[in-house]
């Protein structure tokens, strides 16, 4: 379900003024800590009904009534378009992605399409042109700009200097991620690893999907600095976070990163993370990351994976 939240938290911010109250006021008054009330009044986030239940008693308005009032209709397709860039991402198809981008494209260019929800439909095609851009054709540069320029959608003022000093929503956040990635190849891995930790701290614990691929970037990124505790730290907690959730999401890759963890802290089980991996691979229908699996594991470690 897709909600205006930028003309939703509008209303909630004047609804509070009204009342001559602070937002500490109102985590005073219902508990709800104030990260959580700034990130609903600048609307980047969709508030849980428990929440919601809560301030309405505070702010004497009905709150869920008043989010049902923004909620948009018919965006099916671009729910199903959005499914199926991430199904892409998972298995690493992304050539497949420059056809995604025509169809987000048409979606955008639609006459009767709400100027709110054209703009989260132009984030995503910007974020989805960025990882065309970086893995499809190795323009880290172009791909930089044209993440910065998805964000700068929803944040306009956003320095990339001055980050840490805005409050963002979870597609925000999945976009300072890839930023994080891409700072990697063109700066240091340190400030790719200090961005990585800002995105885990902040993101909304409800989107475990997003948890998972930040997690296993931290895992992934810690291996590269030889840290490989904490690389089997972060690869333990996506793992444990996938069972929670009973998803298959990532959990190929992340075994990938248990099992190499584990091979290099010279622990004697790592082969049967490794052949969990392999299995995960199989069993997700993943044939083209299960082959570079192996010839990564043959190649930079000596290990056979049959």
């Amino acid at each position: 379900m897709y909600y205006n939240l930028e003309s939703f938290s509008e209303e909630i911010r004047n609804i509070r003024k009204n009342l001559n109250l602070t937002q500490k006021d109102i985590s005073f008054l219902s508990g709800v800590n104030v990260d959580t009330l700034s990130k609903i009044e600048n609307g980047k986030v969709i508030p849980k009904q428990e929440t919601l239940d809560i301030l309405s008693m505070v702010l004497k308005k009905d709150l869920n009534t008043i989010l049902l009032k923004y909620r948009f209709n018919n965006y099916s397709k671009f729910h199903q378009l959005k499914n199926s860039i991430e199904k892409i991402i998972e298995n690493g198809s992304f050539i497949e992605l420059k056809n995604q981008l025509d169809n987000l494209d048409a979606i955008i260019h639609k006459d009767d399409m709400n100027s709110y929800f054209s703009r989260l439909t132009k984030q995503l095609y910007f974020l989805v042109k960025a990882i065309f851009l970086k893995i499809s054709c190795d323009d880290y540069e172009e791909a930089l700009l044209s993440l910065i320029e998805s964000i700068k959608i929803t944040s306009p003022d956003f320095s990339l200097t001055e980050y840490n000093n805005f409050v963002y929503n979870n597609t925000e956040i999945r976009i300072l991620m890839n930023i994080a990635l891409i700072l990697n190849k063109k700066e240091s891995i340190n400030k790719c690893l200090e961005l990585l930790q800002f995105c885990h701290k902040n993101l909304e614990p409800d989107d475990w999907e997003l948890n998972i691929r930040v997690v296993y970037n931290l895992s992934y990124t810690y291996h590269r600095l030889f840290l490989h505790d904490s690389a089997l730290y972060f690869a333990n907690l996506g793992i444990k976070t996938c069972i929670e959730n009973r998803s298959l999401y990532c959990l190929a890759l992340l075994y990938t990163r248990k099992g190499i963890a584990e091979h290099l802290l010279n622990y004697d089980n790592y082969m049967n993370s490794l052949e969990k991996a392999k299995h995960l691979y199989e069993i997700s229908d993943q044939n083209e990351l299960k082959s570079k699996f192996k010839n990564a594991c043959k190649e930079h470690y000596n290990i056979d994976i049959d």
